[in-house]
């Protein structure tokens, strides 16, 4: 029983009026008409009766317009949940990177898979890189950008993305105060240093770098997270140790940035697990990292920031 024709057979059955129930659909009065006579046909019974003043709904149309009234609401509902479902069933991905990435990498990335992928809703969760790789690992997280070293096994897909490089970054009137750049740990250990939080990567990778001399350093701040760790850098409350991807980020108006030439170089891998359901759009998402790394489109910052890294993709 088509449901177009009993929306017109109630609208008809409540105004009376081929005119009026012509009106409401958009249609010609003809069409009401042949979508009635059609109804009729179906039923074998007739429904109304018309005359030159008004329209009589006949005992068949009164018997008809509960059951239309069900079959209408009916439909009605069944198309909302085929469309809630279909909403709700949407592709889905869970995205998780260490605060370098998530900051500088991520956020390029993301923007071009959205516009190639409109309909696949995003979750971006930002950690430390262990944190990080414990996730996808347990299969909470679908891909993952972390600076840990990261093997590739049977359960975990693994890939090196770039590489970045330890910088200090201090005010200039700070710099200008303590002296020439510092080019060995020794020269650094007078320096008033910020420390980001235990268990970030960069962290951990400058202290490892300091060898015997970190006893020489008298520390001045632990800090959690980049943004408050610039805010005291601008204050002149002391320098930091950051990766080279942040400074395409920053304001550098009054900063100075020096490369280490003593801190090593850092690799960031994309993770996954390869038996996880959401493996083909994550890997669509993987291809596009790469597609714009090729391209130039990634702010890999400092020249030689990529290093031998260029050709592992």
């Amino acid at each position: 029983m088509d449901i177009k024709r009993l929306e017109i057979f109630l609208k008809l059955l409540d105004t009376r009026s081929f005119s009026l129930t012509a009106q409401f659909f958009g249609l010609s009065q003809p069409t009401v008409s042949q979508n009635l006579k059609s109804l009729e046909e179906f039923l074998g019974q007739k429904l109304f009766e018309r005359t030159p003043r008004r329209v009589k709904a006949l005992p068949a149309a009164l018997v008809l317009a509960p059951y239309a009234i069900k079959i209408v609401e009916t439909a009605g509902q069944a198309a909302w949940a085929v469309n809630r479902q279909m909403a709700v069933a949407q592709d889905k991905l869970a995205v998780g990177a260490s605060s370098v990435p998530s900051m500088v990498l991520v956020p390029p990335a993301v923007e071009v898979f959205s516009q190639r992928y409109p309909r696949v809703f995003l979750t971006l969760t930002s950690g430390h890189s262990r944190e990080i790789a414990r996730l996808v690992s347990e299969g909470d997280l679908d891909l993952g950008l972390v600076g840990t070293v990261v093997s590739e096994t049977e359960k975990i897909w693994a890939r090196p993305y770039t590489l970045d490089r330890l910088v200090l970054v201090s005010s200039t009137k700070l710099a200008a105060k303590m002296g020439p750049r510092p080019r060995t740990p020794a020269e650094l250990a007078n320096w008033p240093i910020i420390l980001r939080e235990d268990g970030s990567g960069t962290r951990a990778a400058f202290l490892s770098s300091l060898g015997d001399e970190v006893s020489h350093f008298r520390f001045k701040a632990e800090v959690d997270g980049v943004g408050p760790t610039m805010t005291l850098v601008r204050a002149g409350f002391g320098a930091a140790i950051i990766s080279n991807l942040m400074v395409s980020t920053l304001d550098m108006t009054d900063l100075v940035a020096w490369p280490l030439e003593f801190g090593p170089c850092r690799r960031f891998f994309l993770i996954r697990r390869k038996d996880h359901f959401n493996a083909q759009v994550a890997q669509a998402l993987v291809d596009i990292f790469f597609e714009m790394k090729k391209d130039g489109r990634m702010p890999l910052s400092l020249r030689g920031s990529q290093g031998s890294d260029a050709g592992n993709s």
